[in-house]
Parts: C-alpha cells; sequence; structure tokens
C-alpha cells in the first residue's frame, strides 16, 4: 500500500487496503450479477476502488465475473 501520511487515522488504513476493496467487491458481485472489478488509483487516500465498469485504461487488480 502507498504510504499515507502518519497523522491520518488506523481506520483510514483498513479502509484504504486492498483486502477492504475485496470485501467491498464481493458484497456488490453476491447483490447483483456480472462483472466487479478493483481498480488501482494511484491515489494515496484511496489507492483502490471497485467498479462495475472499469475504463480501457484502468489499472485492474482483480475481476470477479460469473
Amino acid at each position: 500500500m502507498p504510504a499515507l501520511s502518519p497523522d491520518l487515522s488506523s481506520k483510514r488504513y483498513i479502509l484504504c487496503s486492498r483486502e477492504n476493496a475485496h470485501r467491498v467487491a464481493s458484497r456488490l458481485f453476491d447483490a447483483q450479477s456480472g462483472r466487479v472489478s478493483i481498480v488501482r488509483t494511484g491515489n494515496p487516500l484511496q489507492p483502490f476502488c471497485v467498479s462495475t465498469s472499469p475504463s480501457r485504461d484502468a489499472h485492474v487488480e482483480v475481476e470477479i465475473v460469473s
């Protein structure tokens, strides 16, 4: 994970983790049919996001498909 500022809360570290992004993606996948992707953003405050339609140039880390 990218280095975060030491003055950020410990909860921010949990929210920014790839593991948390995977939990969110799994829940979204269970709630709907279709593809769900975990995308690396390059933003240290939100290094990963979950998307159902990432752009072609997105840096997809994981895809969950049915």
